[in-house]
Formats: C-alpha cells, sequence, structure tokens
C-alpha cells in the first residue's frame, strides 16, 4: 500500500515539473520571436534610414529637373584611373587582381569602377538648358526693360502757345491756323493707341500790363485721350489768341495732371519766349526729378536769335529738339518728319531685333552642339580605355568566352547608350532653341510693321 501511495506521488510530481518546464520553454519561445520581430524591424528601420542617407556623387539640386535613367547612368563614381589619372600599366595590374571565374556584368562593374569617365558638366548644361531667345530691345518712346513701364504710361503733350501775339501773320495766314492745321494732321498720325493731351498757355485776357496777373494764370489741358479728329479738332477751334506765355507754369502744371504716367513727349508751338517771370527749364528740371521721363521739343514762329536760344535751352534740358520755322511748309515739314522719324525707327527697331534673335538662336544651337560634341569625345574615350581593358581580359582569361563576349556587349551598349542620348537631347534642345528664335522674330515682325504702318502718312 505504501509503495502505491509513493508511485503515484512521483507521477504526480513528474505532471507538474513537465508542465512548467513546459510553460518556460514556451514563455522562451515567445520571447524569442518577440526578439527576432524586433530585430527585423530594426534591421527594415534600419535599411530605410541606410537608403535614405545615400550619398550620390552629384547633387539633384543642382539640376532644374528630374534625372533620367541615362543621366543618372552617366553621373556615377568616376573611374579611379579616368582622365589624367588613366595609366596603361595601373589599369594591367588591376585587371590581374581579378577573379578568372567572374560573370560579363561582375567583369563590367569592376572596369567601370576603374575607367568610368566624368560626364558631371556636359550633363549639367544640357539638363540646365535656357533654349529660349531673350533679345529685348528698346524700342523707340518705350522702355521694354522696365517692367513697370506699359502703354498707358507713354503719353504725347502739345502745347500751343495761346499769347496774343499768336494773332500774327505768316505769308498772309495767321501763327494760330498755321499751327492748329499742322497740330491736327501731326496728331492724327501718331500710333492709335497713343495717348494725346492737348494743352494751351495765356488763355485768358489780353497782352496788356491789367490783364498780365490773370493771363500768366490761364494754362490747362483742353483734350486727353487716343485720337478722335472731331472731338480734337473742336477742341483746337477753342483756342484762341489772347494774353501772356506763362511756358514755365504750363511745363509744372504736367506733373499734377500726369498721374501714374511716367514717360511724356512734349511738342511746344511757341511764337515767343517766357514773359511771365517763370523760368521753363527750372520747370523741366523739377519734371525730371519728380520720376517723370520727359522729352520737350519746342518749335518756334520766326523768333529772333536770342529768343531762339532761350527756347533752345528749353529742348536742350528736356532732351529734345529745337525747330524754328517760317510758314506753313516748314512747320508741316517738321512734323511730318517726327512721324517719319519714328517710322523709321521703329523699322529699324524691327530688323535690329530679327537680327539678334537669329544671332543668338545660332550661337545658342552652335554651344549646344558643342557640348554635345564634347559628350561623344569623352564617351569616345571611355570606349577605347574600356575594350582595351577588354581585350587584355580576353588574353589572359582561361577560356571564359561567354563572359567577355557578355562584357563586350555592355560595353557597346554604353557607348551606344551615351552617344544616342548626347545626340538626342543636343536636337531636342536645338529645336526648341530653333521655335523659340521663330517666335521672338515674329514678334518683332509683327510688331515692328504695325508701328511701321502707323506712322504711315
Amino acid at each position: 500500500m505504501k509503495h502505491i501511495v509513493k508511485l503515484t506521488f512521483f507521477i504526480a510530481l513528474v505532471i507538474v515539473l513537465s508542465s512548467c518546464n513546459n510553460q518556460s520553454a514556451t514563455d522562451k519561445s515567445d520571447e524569442n520571436n518577440e526578439n527576432i520581430s524586433k530585430t527585423k524591424t530594426i534591421t527594415s528601420e534600419q535599411k530605410s534610414q541606410d537608403k535614405t542617407n545615400v550619398k550620390l556623387p552629384y547633387d539633384p539640386a543642382e539640376f532644374k529637373r528630374s534625372l533620367t535613367k541615362t543621366e543618372k547612368l552617366m553621373l556615377m563614381q568616376n573611374g579611379s584611373l579616368s582622365g589624367e589619372k588613366y595609366n596603361r600599366s595601373k589599369m594591367h595590374a588591376k585587371l590581374d587582381e581579378l577573379s578568372s571565374n567572374m560573370t560579363g556584368k561582375q567583369y563590367y562593374d569592376q572596369l567601370l569602377k576603374l575607367l568610368k569617365e566624368d560626364y558631371t558638366e556636359p550633363v549639367k548644361t544640357l539638363v540646365n538648358y535656357d533654349a529660349n531667345i531673350k533679345v529685348q530691345n528698346k524700342g523707340p518712346n518705350e522702355d521694354i526693360e522696365n517692367e513697370n513701364m506699359s502703354a498707358e504710361d507713354l503719353e504725347y503733350v502739345i502745347m500751343l502757345d495761346s499769347s496774343g501775339s499768336m494773332a500774327g501773320e505768316v505769308n498772309g495766314q495767321t501763327k494760330m491756323d498755321i499751327a492748329k492745321r499742322s497740330i491736327n494732321e501731326f496728331a492724327s498720325n501718331l500710333p492709335q493707341e497713343s495717348e494725346i493731351s492737348l494743352r494751351a498757355y495765356g488763355l485768358e485776357g489780353t497782352n496788356q500790363s491789367k490783364d498780365k496777373k490773370m493771363s500768366c494764370n490761364s494754362f490747362g489741358e483742353l483734350y486727353n485721350g487716343q485720337y478722335k479728329r472731331q472731338v480734337f479738332t473742336q477742341s483746337l477751334k477753342d483756342i484762341q489768341p489772347a494774353g501772356w506765355t506763362p511756358i514755365a507754369a504750363a511745363l509744372s502744371s504736367i506733373k499734377d495732371d500726369m498721374g501714374t504716367r511716367k514717360k511724356v513727349i512734349v511738342y511746344i508751338v511757341s511764337d515767343g519766349i517766357e514773359t511771365c517771370g517763370g523760368d521753363p527749364v527750372q520747370s523741366v528740371k523739377e519734371l525730371k526729378q519728380s520720376g517723370i521721363d520727359v522729352s520737350v521739343n519746342i518749335i518756334s514762329f520766326d523768333i529772333e536769335d536770342r529768343g531762339q536760344k532761350l527756347l533752345k535751352e528749353i529742348s536742350d534740358e528736356g532732351n529734345g529738339q529745337f525747330k524754328n520755322i517760317t510758314s506753313q511748309e516748314d512747320l508741316d515739314k517738321y512734323l511730318r518728319q517726327q512721324n517719319e522719324m519714328l517710322r523709321y525707327q521703329w523699322s529699324s527697331w524691327k530688323d535690329e531685333g530679327v537680327k539678334e534673335s537669329v544671332r543668338e538662336s545660332d550661337n545658342k544651337r552652335l554651344e549646344v552642339l558643342d557640348v554635345e560634341n564634347e559628350i561623344k569625345e569623352i564617351a569616345n574615350a571611355e570606349y577605347k580605355n574600356l575594350t582595351e581593358a577588354q581585350e587584355y581580359l580576353r588574353d589572359h582569361s582561361s577560356g571564359n568566352e561567354e563572359a567577355m563576349n557578355k562584357l563586350s556587349d555592355l560595353i557597346n551598349a554604353r557607348y551606344g547608350e551615351i552617344t544616342s542620348y548626347a545626340r538626342k537631347t543636343s536636337e531636342k534642345i536645338r529645336n526648341n532653341i530653333s521655335a523659340s528664335g521663330s517666335e521672338k522674330i515674329n514678334d518683332y515682325t509683327e510688331k515692328g510693321n504695325q508701328k511701321v504702318e502707323e506712322y504711315l502718312q
């Protein structure tokens, strides 16, 4: 009986111990699995981090677009014996260290580590090349280079002397009538989009002393806008010979009326000098100091030498022209020459713009062609060194013909890929240059022809 009790106790003990061992083993197994899982996670994260931190042999930020597969291939790490470092004896010594049981691809990779050439600069040039033609010639009476200048900033100001002396006659016609007819014809031949300001001074009173104060303060704008013959003609009719000659005050008033306009071309038609005590030269200086780009042209009626000198000082300060006329024909001829001069200037602007666009386009295409040839020259040197290394390996390999044939195929394929890239990329850029050049030439031609047509009589 005692033996039976002992045996039962022993069996129970074995069962308990066995259960504990199994639980322990399970716990250890779970712990091992958890550690393995953590290890895998760390390894994966590390690989991801390593991949992110891989240092490329080039800086992607230096290129304005994503690189193609071929471009990346060309920008890989340069060979240790490439370029000026090439040495045939050293290359042979390095090749002798290679195993004779490598595959063609393995041989190819080893040869590139030795002999891959540097394509960085020409590839960077092609990738970042700006194919746009950027000829920007300043046109007559406009500032193309100033982005803040537009057609709305340009205004022609015709300032007519309305002093009493304009009632005087020249060859049987009053100076006022001569001036009105010529001014009307001149205004009608300005560009259609031109803004015209018709102004007069000495509008009120008489040229007698009692009316001087009133007359010297009488000046203003009678017309502003694009030329409309009926309205403009009526505005001219409203101007009659009256008082004194406040040229300085009339010029100063331009500053107050121009608003945001920055370019003003002034034509003053007068038969006399300042008579209201002002300083027209100082008025022009103040206009320029205010930020207005002003050009002042003076047309005088049969004035004596001293008067011509004083009026010319105004046009000189205003970077304009002075012209003294004695007849209707003289005035018509002068104003017609102003139109013809602008027509000639626009024609010259067109021709010069076309010529410069063609020249820049040709230069850019030649520049890109030079880069294409540079890449091909580098590829030729690289191909020569690679094939020479391949021949050396073939001569010193022990029957590894399959690997050598594969190596030859890879070298030839690389050479073809690089030279094809150079040719096609260069051709694409040169086509873009031609397209941009044609567009620029058309712009100059169309605008030039339009402007020339506008100034035709």
